[in-house]
């Protein structure tokens, strides 16, 4: 099996009895559910999702402006990129905002490009497990597994609920058009996704039932400054944009590159979906790729309403 040595921040392997190595599960859900009521999300101020649900399909969606908000203009790509590369000038980006309230995209730069997931699979896991029914057990396992990135019971439910299996059936119930299975089952942090389609997993979730969806944006919103394995979750969004947030980030490294990801809703009443995806030469150094990540969020700071 291919091992992954470096500085103890790795892609997690699962290891079955009998030495296979296996890798997650989900089935279609019903978007016309109502959303729910409003969310109460601490240790920040109160929140609410808004009053619709989410269409499944982003390209489609119509574009409806509220009377009274401003539509974003575009956003220019290059501010991010450049903020980013002046702390570590070798870090690739992947950047795209939707904005919920117009149905517009503000910034897509990057969109299709592919990226490992590291932990930013745990949101396809949570989406599985809730829509094949997880007991109540399970319910608080995966807010653990979402707001503490917790790697253990990502590998547990990734065992549980078939691995290989669920990306292949999560990626063609939300039309994830860039997602890729692990080339080793068992390495889950090696799924492939691009900006676009962690965007589209989060209008996904949107648009499940209403204690799913409040699930994992409670969890989001309850992300805690520290991983369980103790890495600092605050780069990116939560450090670089004064705003409500929901996040899920993601870190880790292979024999080929080290990655960091900070992506969430974010905004009043979570108008926006925010992704960015960064890859980083071996070497570059944690500390320095998260401030690179943390710099392309401040690049977006004022140019959106509300943020």
């Amino acid at each position: 099996m291919r091992t992954f040595p470096l500085r103890g921040v790795r892609w997690l392997a699962v290891v079955l009895p009998l030495g296979l190595i296996v890798g997650c599960g989900a089935r279609p859900v019903d978007t016309s559910a109502p959303p729910g009521p409003p969310i109460q999300i601490a240790p920040q101020s109160s929140a609410s999702l808004p009053p619709t649900p989410m269409p499944k399909n982003p390209p489609t969606e119509p574009k409806v402006e509220r009377r009274g908000d401003k539509r974003p203009e575009a956003i220019d790509a290059r501010l991010l990129a450049e903020a980013a590369a002046e702390v570590e000038p070798n870090t690739t980006l992947g950047a795209f905002v939707f904005d919920r309230t117009t149905g517009t995209t503000p910034l897509a730069y990057n969109a299709d490009r592919p990226f490992r997931s590291a932990s930013l699979v745990k949101l396809l896991i949570a989406i599985d497990a809730l829509e094949n029914g997880a007991d109540a057990e399970d319910r608080e396992r995966i807010a653990r597994m979402l707001s503490l990135s917790d790697d253990d019971l990502a590998s547990m439910f990734w065992v549980k609920d078939g691995g290989v299996g669920m990306v292949a059936r999560t990626a063609a119930e939300l039309g994830l058009g860039g997602v890729r299975p692990p080339e080793v089952p068992g390495q889950w942090g090696e799924v492939v996704v691009t900006p676009r389609d962690v965007a589209a997993i989060y209008r996904h979730v949107l648009a499940m039932p209403p204690e799913d969806q409040a699930l994992i944006v409670k969890s989001l919103g309850r992300a805690t400054p520290y991983a369980a394995d103790g890495f600092d979750q605050y780069f990116g969004i939560p450090t670089g944009l004064k705003a409500q947030w929901a996040i899920k980030q993601g870190w880790g490294n292979n024999d080929e590159a080290m990655v960091l990801h900070s992506t969430g809703l974010v905004g009043p009443d979570f108008r926006y979906v925010v992704v960015l995806l960064t890859e980083h030469p071996l070497g570059s150094g944690w500390q320095t790729s998260a401030q690179s990540v943390t710099a392309a969020a401040m690049a977006m700071t004022g140019r959106l309403p509300g943020i």
